[in-house]
């Protein structure tokens, strides 16, 4: 990893946090099963599963290919040189965790499981706190004021400033 860049070790990955709770939530749900069918139906959460599993893929699509089009990497290990602000970052700062957090509640609601959901909250700490954090003092250190302008108008998740 670049010590010019937002991360500096290899674990600090969206992908290496999310694995992490997948894995510990399919142990325990082999462990001790728990499913979201005593509440939702089956087939409603299949539908929902699909749903959101269908936006998130299409979100991460987008977002990679704004990374490509503006020459910039996907990888928080390595270093940023232009500030990207349209497309899917014109409504999210993190558009990529957003769509990790859609992806994984799609999987945790089409894969029947109560235990992914009770994970979901320490999955998004461990996203802001070992990813974001430390992305927007980089953002900030190396865009100064460009950032900021932008912090202030588009949220860390989602949604625009008023």
């Amino acid at each position: 990893m670049n010590k010019a860049a937002a991360h500096t070790h290899a674990w600090m990955t969206a992908e290496m946090i999310f694995g992490i709770s997948l894995l510990l939530s399919l142990v325990l749900n082999f462990l001790v099963p728990l499913s979201l069918s005593r509440w939702v139906p089956r087939a409603a959460s299949i539908g929902a599963g699909i749903l959101l599993l269908t936006i998130g893929l299409v979100m991460v699509v987008l977002t990679r290919s704004q990374f490509r089009q503006a020459g910039q990497p996907t990888d928080p290990g390595f270093p940023t040189t232009q500030l990207i602000t349209t497309g899917p970052f014109s409504w999210s700062r993190n558009p990529l965790y957003l769509a990790g957090a859609v992806v994984y509640l799609g999987l945790a609601v089409l894969l029947n499981s109560l235990w992914m959901l009770i994970f979901f909250l320490p999955f998004t700490g461990a996203i802001h706190f070992v990813l974001i954090v430390p992305e927007e003092k980089y953002l900030q250190a190396t865009f100064g004021e460009g950032y900021l302008r932008y912090a202030g108008s588009v949220r860390r998740w989602i949604g625009r400033r008023r």
